[in-house]
């Protein structure tokens, strides 16, 4: 019985997203701006460590074949967005022990985004963000190192009001409700509430106060609460880089009496520095927090710097160079892993419709567990065609 009722309230709130834009978005998008674009994008990826094992390393190409759609409509008071792509990943392999075709599947991306001025100063948006994939850092990129490779889905749904109590003052409300569903493993699901102030000094900086509250339900696993509060301060240095500042403390309980767990409290701290311009995008950024979400017990305290840089010459080829380092910490054994990665790759636009690309990616993640270590490269290509019927007016 409890089954189906959260079953039922799952694909309510899957649905709640097409209901509430007919309701409260009373725009007609029949005089709307509106694009639709077609895209087609094939990818082949190599890697010498898909299973990313200490000793038994095992080489696996993929094929990914990702067809999509994206239409937008937009007015001067109201946007509408649906994209959807199915991926289709198909697995090869020159091992014994394994045969990594037995894991192809079709993957799905869908994303639907609203936004309407109610009022003057009052502002709604809705998020509806599916996703089904085997990649584990999708959800969260503290986990991107995680070596298991089990389908998963999630869906997230988050509407947000946004109201101007003064040219310089915005306060933001806004909630989440998730769904993180395993093919096999365990599912867990999460309630998160959103509070922002922020207040604009002058045109250049700004400071916020962000608070969030949160629970995360499993059914078997522990549940937990969780507090952060956070102070940020931002502040544009130039046309083309901002830097942001923020620190805050987080409060984490796990259930009374729950086993392998321990709970958290201490401060947690962001820094970043971000540009962007017509032919480059820069970020670089250090964050100290906690994964929210766990297989079984494996919370940690990550330590991150990350770095990503694009930049385009000679009008249609992308450059771009990026990695990070990471230090978990976890939180109720003594395991300690560092983590390396580094990345480079190029994009050239063949036609304004037609790009290609190719990128190549390697990863150290270093254990004080056995077992738990692994290198890997891995090589990316690609060929994406795309046509969005606004570009060809």
């Amino acid at each position: 019985m409890v089954n189906r009722l959260r079953n039922s309230f799952n694909s309510f709130c899957f649905g709640l997203p097409f209901l509430l834009m007919f309701l409260i978005f009373p725009v007609s998008f029949a005089v709307a701006e509106s694009d639709i674009t077609l895209s087609l994008d094939a990818q082949e990826h190599y890697s010498d460590n898909f299973y990313r094992g200490e000793t038994n390393e095992i080489e696996v190409y993929t094929t990914i074949i990702k067809p999509g759609i994206t239409a937008r409509a937009w007015t001067d008071r109201s946007s509408l967005l649906f994209a959807y792509s199915p991926t289709f990943n198909y697995y090869n392999d020159d091992s014994d022990t394994v045969d990594a075709s037995e894991d192809d599947f079709v993957g799905h991306e869908l994303t639907l985004m609203a936004e309407t001025t109610l009022f003057e100063r009052l502002k709604l948006s809705l998020t509806d963000v599916f996703q089904e994939t085997r990649e584990p850092g999708t959800y969260d990129e503290l986990t991107q190192s995680a070596r298991d490779r089990e389908k998963y889905r999630i869906n997230q749904v988050s509407p947000f009001l946004t109201y101007d109590f003064a040219e310089k003052l915005t306060a933001i409300l806004g909630y989440r409700y998730e769904v993180y569903n395993y093919a096999d493993s365990e599912n867990s699901y999460e309630h998160r509430g959103y509070f922002t102030l922020r207040y604009h000094l002058d045109d250049r900086n700004s400071l916020e106060v962000e608070e969030q509250y949160w629970t995360r339900e499993y059914p078997t696993n522990p549940d937990y609460d969780s507090s952060q509060v956070k102070l940020i301060f931002r502040r544009e240095l130039s046309d083309f880089l901002k830097c942001e500042i923020g620190g805050g403390y987080h409060d984490r309980e796990f259930e009374s009496g729950a086993v392998g767990v321990r709970d958290f409290d201490g401060f947690v701290y962001r820094v970043a520095l971000t540009g962007e311009s017509d032919i480059s995008r820069l970020f670089l950024g250090y964050r100290k927090n906690l994964n929210d979400v766990s297989k079984g017990t494996t919370y940690f305290e990550a330590h991150r710097v990350t770095l990503n840089a694009e930049h385009s010459c000679l009008e249609k080829l992308r450059c771009s160079l990026g990695g990070y380092y990471q230090k978990n910490d976890y939180e109720a054994t003594t395991r300690e892993d560092e983590i390396w990665n580094g990345s480079v790759g190029i994009k050239y636009w063949i036609l304004d419709w037609l790009s290609a690309g190719i990128s190549y990616e390697y990863t150290d993640r270093d254990s004080n567990i056995v077992g738990e270590s692994y290198k890997e490269n891995r090589v990316y290509g690609n060929i994406k065609f795309e046509y969005s019927t606004a570009a060809r007016k």
